[in-house]
């Protein structure tokens, strides 16, 4: 369910106004967020709308260009370094990592400690639940980094690089307390937050839901813990978001209120440099898939006008480039560009996706449908954009779940449509689930790669502040190098 609160606009703008910022005061150590007559009234919605920010606008183009829903335009090269992945250590360093840390993070924590000592449980286990989330994003972008010593100021300037794997350890207990503080008859945060306006049932099956994520991003590194895992949630009855309980930040049509990709690629922009990728624009095709026309829209000008045409991934950072302006193709559509869209952390469709692998792995003690789960997974993306369950009941009988076939061939349809339904909307969650499992399969890495033959990036480097500033930084690791959990060839 959508939602526009009246504290949107102040988190939005107290979000931009943090991204230009001096370098000083956006690193692991400083807190420039936390005044100390803040509240986490004040607080919170501050915070869901900084890390809404990050992912809808750097991370969403990271995401969506490794993850092959947008290419470049060819009479453009704004985006180029994606293309030819040419990430460097500057590349997402201050108006990422450090508003990951500085920012979201920070006034995550700040939220959770100070609700537990002004006694407001449910505020508490908001934020430690949000911290858990922006860390997850922080991990699996970098893989060890500062965790347990971050954020701890003069305290330590030198926080400690801590294990991928520690790290997931952790926010599975993490998860457990935030938990066990929900309570649905206690007092409740309102409009300040912007998730689900203080609707501590929804909260808990985001929890939920989250750590069922966590589970499953061990399913190939870990398969015993994640199933251990997944089997004590089931046994113990957890429910999950459902169709109309999309954890998500929205957006109003207002001047630095608007969905970060608009006001970043159509308003800055002008909408030049971003199209559709044919890696994914030729699958919706082949499927008849009617979310087409939402996460696209068709080419405004020369031959191609009115139809639906995408761009070879990279070609237009090669020297065969064609130069074709982007109104000849293909580019984010209604549902994707427009500045009211919202920014989700967890869709439903996400959820029953999930949970179809879950059930589909048999790690749910016989518990669930994994044929059904997929299709409500349909379903819901489908209501997210606006489509109708007729439409839905046809596209399953071209996409069908293949009931018949190994673990892996129902893992692959899963996955693949989980990767159609983050198309232009979770762009960091579509990378980092092929990372995880290789699905699709059909994607092939861009035509302007750098990297060796058949590599797409692995994880973000380490930013330039962090070799600078902490001894404790680890040194270069390579762009192609996995992170603990990306293990499957």
């Amino acid at each position: 369910m959508k939602r526009i609160y009246k504290y949107m606009l102040a988190g939005v703008i107290a979000t931009l106004a943090g991204l230009t910022a001096c370098d000083d005061f956006l690193d692991v150590n400083d807190d420039p967020n936390n005044p100390p007559t803040s509240t986490p009234a004040l607080t919170l919605p501050a915070a869901q709308g900084q890390l809404a920010y990050t992912l809808g606008n750097q991370f969403q183009f990271l995401g969506n260009f490794f993850a092959q829903h947008w290419t470049q335009a060819g009479a453009a090269n704004q985006y180029c370094d994606l293309e030819l992945y040419q990430i460097t250590s500057s590349s997402y360093d201050a108006r990422v990592w450090g508003e990951l840390y500085a920012g979201a993070l920070n006034d995550f924590r700040f939220v959770s400690q100070q609700a537990l000592t002004d006694e407001q449980n449910n505020y508490a286990a908001i934020g430690q639940i949000m911290e858990v989330y922006t860390i997850q994003v922080i991990t699996d972008a970098w893989g060890d980094v500062p965790y347990s010593s971050a954020l701890n100021g003069l305290n330590n300037l030198n926080p400690e690089y801590e294990s991928q794997e520690d790290i997931y350890n952790d926010m599975v207990v993490r998860l457990d307390s935030a938990i066990a503080l929900i309570d649905p008859s206690g007092a409740t945060p309102g409009d300040d937050d912007l998730v689900y306006g203080g609707n501590m049932t929804e909260w808990l099956r985001f929890a939920n839901t989250l750590k069922l994520k966590i589970f499953l991003r061990q399913a190939y590194v870990r398969p015993d813990v994640a199933q251990a895992g997944i089997q004590a949630m089931y046994s113990a009855g957890a429910e999950f978001l459902q169709i109309g309980e999309t954890g998500d930040i929205a957006f109003a049509d207002q001047t630095q209120n608007r969905n970060p990709f608009y006001q970043t690629q159509v308003v800055f922009r002008g909408g030049v440099d971003v199209v559709a990728s044919n890696t994914i624009l030729d699958y919706l095709q082949e499927t008849e898939d009617p979310r087409i026309d939402k996460f696209f829209s068709p080419a405004q000008a020369g031959s191609n006008q009115g139809s639906f045409v995408g761009v070879d991934q990279g070609v237009e950072c090669t020297p065969d480039r064609t130069g074709n302006q982007s109104n000849t193709v293909s580019k984010p559509g209604p549902a994707v560009a427009s500045p009211t869209t919202a920014v989700p952390y967890i869709t439903a469709a996400e959820s029953y996706f999930l949970q179809a692998e879950a059930v589909a792995r048999g790690w749910t003690g016989g518990v669930g449908d994994a044929s059904e789960l997929y299709a409500q997974g349909i379903r819901a993306s489908l209501d997210y954009v606006g489509e109708d369950v007729a439409a839905a009941t046809a596209l399953l009988q071209r996409v069908p779940y293949p009931t018949g076939g190994s673990v892996e061939a129902q893992v692959e349809q899963i996955i693949t449509q989980k990767w159609v339904s983050f198309s232009g909307t979770q762009g960091f969650e579509a990378w980092t689930e092929y990372r995880r499992t290789g699905y699709p399969s059909f994607i092939e890495p861009s035509a302007a790669s750098t990297l060796g033959t058949g590599l797409i990036p692995k994880r973000l480097l380490y930013p330039n502040t962090e070799a600078v500033r902490n001894t404790n930084y680890p040194g270069l690791v390579e762009i192609d190098v996995p992170v603990w959990w990306d293990v499957k060839d």
